[in-house]
């Protein structure tokens, strides 16, 4: 096998070094090698709020799916998605969203080898033979782009080695829990090397439907990777991969007493039994659901399914003139989901949905890096596009005694982006750095409605469903909205420029100050039922400064790194349920406040012998939603008795709600010791992390019940290492069965995975 310089160098670049590298003899702290930048770096000369966790991390601390990373990330909240197992739903320093309909973007960007993964819908997927991953706190806007004014959460996959080996994992759970994943490299010759993987996940779940006899919110998912690395010549690198996988996971609403789901909330003394969880849907679950009002009329297809495919491509040319990088990106995604949002026992529930879609993007950047004037200017710059395709058909039943059709249409929905993008470090100094980068940013919108009701209601194949026909020239078409003076297309340009300055106080010692900018774009509220509820909303602007430092202590072996932010986010887009004047619910986004927050975030690495480690992070922030004028007017009507709170930001009591999923203190702490047994060779190890969340909001306005009290989780887990390659462990997630509440959604409320107890063996050859 060849070895040289460059080679040696993109080893570094792609496949990383750990954050805090803990194998079974538990090393000390070394370096960490981030591309936060879109460039190779030391993670403690980066002026940025990152967290980076390496591979071993992410099995030491049980890291199975991204939501995962919450009990890690400083001020990052979350949950699965109500309904949808398989989509991710993050709120960063107070900017997110659990939409998922493909005319909102999340604010939290998802990447995977540097390729944007537009849709919310599928990035759950299951974490394995991953390098390691970066979240980037605050807006990404100069070099990630839009929707990244929350942060930016990249994965990077283990990169095709130049020897034979691979490992395999089997593991068995609560549930009926069983998963196998595995990988291997296989060498073609010197310039060609390839890699396999693979896992398989089947889960019966943990809630009964009394109603229908079926178990509800387990899993079902499989996936196949294989990576490509070609070295044709010294100074080029081209890294294909292609990918497929297949997932069904169920977030349903799920009750603990025998009270109404309307009687509670939970921790107003009802039984908080996590191990007797129960739903009463009346809708039965299917492995083959199509998302279709057929299947919702006839009271079968409950569930959620996703199935999608990427093929990616990485192109590094490296010479004279600086290093030229050519990444290209092609998702696919198919979801299909029926759910029950009110959980009720009628045939078809109180408050359904029937939804079935598919997404296609392509994504194409062109990046130039390189160093000038004897290495004192560090520039990266490039262009880039992305093109997005999303067809959505979906039905919504509301029950009154009978089940009433709200809607039953199909909208298309086109996306582009054209962007360019440069930063330069110019390094004034050894000790003193200027930063100054500026992306402009050019999106074009477009959006077509078909509505099928009118149809429907001419002729009604559903007998048990009643479809009241609209009003003539109100169906929700393209064409009426434009007649009623609703753009159906948008087109914005925006500039977001980064200024930072960084000063090398000594070897160890590394501050810095920074003013970024970051946009997330706007969109159509196309949950309504009218054209007045579909009117677009705005892009949400963020402005984000942050004086930070990086620190090593004690010879190394303790990191201490620190953060302060100050964040402004302009016409905020705000997620909220409204009630109707006929009582039925409307659920709405539009750019009702402002959002200022201001907070402290802080990792802590310390290793002081190779048989123990520790580490913490902890988030502190104050964020408060600053009303425009069409809220302060909900609030003087509230106030005269005209109109009830609970509805936008405006709570029952008048009152500017908190911002939603924003806890004012998030705090992790974890351990692992580990004891050596020299006589066969391996060792035994324990590790322990606890997450404490402050009291919060997690509804979508200000109601009650959306108002969670402070809670506490506990990981926990040991691991038997046999000789090199062989380890066993027995791990616990939740481990004291500790009952949070992630969400809530009209009344009905979304719950964490009751305790779950795991045996993993892993081989590595």
């Amino acid at each position: 096998m060849r070895t040289n310089k460059k080679t040696l160098t993109q080893s570094l670049v792609l496949a990383g070094l750990t954050t805090m590298t803990i194998n079974s003899s538990f090393a000390a702290l070394e370096e960490v090698t981030v591309t936060a930048q879109r460039r190779a770096q030391d993670l403690q000369d980066v002026p940025l709020a990152i967290t980076a966790l390496s591979d071993e991390e992410l099995q030491e601390r049980q890291i199975d799916e991204p939501i995962d990373l919450i009990n890690y990330v400083p001020n990052l909240f979350g949950g699965n998605n109500t309904g949808l197992g398989t989509a991710n739903a993050y709120y960063l320093r107070g900017l997110g969203n659990t939409e998922s309909i493909a005319t909102f973007d999340p604010p939290v960007g998802t990447y995977i080898d540097n390729v944007y993964i537009a849709r919310q819908n599928g990035n759950n997927m299951s974490f394995f033979d991953i390098d390691r991953i970066e979240v980037m706190r605050g807006p990404q806007g100069t070099l990630f782009g839009r929707n990244t004014t929350g942060g930016a959460v990249s994965i990077h996959m283990k990169k095709p080695a130049e020897d034979t080996g691979g490992r395999g994992e089997g593991s068995l759970g609560d549930y009926n829990r069983k998963m196998l994943r595995g990988s291997i490299d296989v060498p073609v010759s010197d310039s060609v090397l390839t890699k396999f993987s693979g896992f398989w996940l089947d889960e019966d779940g943990f809630v009964e439907n009394r109603t229908t006899g079926d178990e509800l919110n387990g899993d079902e998912a499989w996936g196949v990777r294989a990576d490509l690395r070609f070295l044709p010549s010294e100074n080029v690198t081209w890294d294909i991969s292609a990918e497929t996988i297949e997932s069904s996971s169920l977030n349903i609403t799920n009750s603990f007493s025998d009270l109404s789901v309307f009687a509670r909330p939970y921790d107003n003394g009802i039984s908080d039994n996590t191990e007797d969880r129960f739903s009463q849907t009346g809708i039965r679950a299917s492995n083959d659901s199509e998302g279709s009002l057929e299947q919702l009329a006839t009271g079968n297809g409950l569930g959620n399914s996703v199935e999608s495919w990427a093929i990616s491509s990485n192109l590094a040319w490296e010479g004279d003139f600086g290093t030229l990088t050519f990444i290209t990106g092609i998702r696919s995604l198919e979801q299909k989901f029926i759910v029950d949002f009110f959980d009720g026992p009628g045939f078809a529930g109180t408050y359904t949905i029937a939804n079935s879609g598919e997404h296609d993007q392509f994504t194409q950047e062109i990046q130039y890096n390189n160093a000038f004037m004897n290495d004192r200017l560090d520039f990266v710059g490039g262009v880039y596009y992305h093109t997005e395709s999303n067809t959505t058909d979906w039905s919504t039943l509301f029950d009154i005694g009978a089940p009433l059709l709200l809607a039953d249409r199909e909208m298309d929905n086109d996306n582009s982006s054209f962007a360019v993008y440069g930063q330069a470090d110019f390094h004034i100094t050894d000790a003193v750095t200027l930063t100054a980068g500026v992306r402009w940013t050019d999106e074009e919108k477009e959006v077509d409605l078909q509505d099928f009701k009118p149809a429907l209601a001419a002729n009604n194949p559903y007998p048990n469903i009643l479809i009241f026909p609209a009003a003539p020239g109100t169906e929700l078409t393209t064409a009426n909205l434009e007649a009623a003076g609703i753009a159906t297309k948008l087109d914005e340009s925006v500039v977001t420029p980064r200024f930072a300055i960084q000063w090398q106080i000594t070897d160890n010692v590394m501050a810095f100050a920074s003013h970024t900018e970051g946009f997330k774009s706007g969109g159509w509220n196309a949950r309504g039922t009218s054209a007045a509820e579909l009117l677009p909303f705005d892009i949400e602007e963020v402005e984000t400064q942050e004086l930070g430092f990086r620190s090593d202590w004690l010879d190394g072996t303790l990191r201490l790194n620190a953060t302060f932010f100050w964040m402004e986010a302009t016409d905020f887009q705000v997620p909220s349920d409204f009630v109707r004047d006929n009582g039925t619910i409307a659920f709405i986004t539009r750019n009702f406040a402002d959002l200022e927050n201001e907070g402290l975030e802080i990792d802590l690495s310390w290793a002081p012998s190779e048989m123990f480690n520790m580490y913490a992070t902890a988030g502190f922030q104050d964020a408060e939603q600053i009303p425009g004028e069409a809220i302060r007017q909900q609030q003087s009507d509230c106030r005269a008795g005209l109109a009830g709170g609970g509805q936008g930001i405006v709570t029952p009591s008048c009152d500017i709600a908190d911002p939603t999923r924003s806890p004012d203190t998030t705090y992790t702490i974890g351990a692992n010791l580990t004891a050596q047994l020299p006589s066969f060779n391996g060792y035994l190890s324990g590790n322990i992390n606890v997450r404490s969340t402050d009291d919060l909001n997690v509804g979508t306005s200000g109601l009650p019940n959306g108002l969670v009290d402070a809670t506490t989780e506990m990981n926990a887990g040991i691991t038997l290492g046999v000789g090199e390659n062989l380890r066993f462990a027995l791990e616990c997630q939740n481990c004291t069965n500790e009952l949070v509440q992630h969400s809530v959604l009209a009344g009905t409320f979304y719950f964490n995975e009751p305790r779950r107890v795991t045996f993993r063996a892993r081989y590595s050859f």
